[in-house]
Parts: structure tokens; sequence; C-alpha cells
């Protein structure tokens, strides 16, 4: 009984997991909008865009820190929730 309940919680969490990824905001075809319901200032957003049309898709979420106007705190706060794949 042990195991069973081993085994559906090791799936949950794969489950879980997979959702969780999906829901992930892809900072590549991100709108002004959907940054900042993320928590971008409407400025941030903007910049967030300029710099993806300027210096071509994200390739890593960390180059964030490279769009002017981005606070650490900021790019901390919602690291882990975007991507930058498909």
């Amino acid at each position: 009984m042990v195991r069973r309940g081993v085994a559906v919680l090791l799936l949950l969490s794969v489950v879980a997991g997979t959702v969780l990824a999906a829901d992930k905001l892809n900072l590549n075809t991100a709108t002004k909008e959907q940054l900042v319901a993320l928590g971008f200032t409407e400025s941030q957003a903007l910049q967030v865009i300029a710099h993806r049309d300027k210096s071509g898709p994200f390739l890593q979420v960390e180059e964030l820190l490279a769009v002017p106007q981005m606070k650490k705190d900021l790019f901390e706060a919602v690291h882990d929730r975007v991507t930058v794949d498909e």
C-alpha cells in the first residue's frame, strides 16, 4: 500500500511539474499586457519588447537583466515564471 502511495505521489509531482512549466510566460512571444499581468510595469514591459525586437529572441531568461529599466528584484520575482522555450 505504501508503494502505491509513493507511486501516486511521484506521478502527481511529474504532472504538476509539467503543468507548471507549461504555464510559464514565453518572453519571446509575450505581449505588453501579459508582461504587466506578471508584474512588470508598463514601461518595463515595453522595454522587454523593444529589446526583443532590436536584439532578437531571448536565448536565456537571464538576458532580461540586459533590458533597460530591469531591476534585479523584479527579475528575481519573475525568473521562475518566464521561459524562452517554445
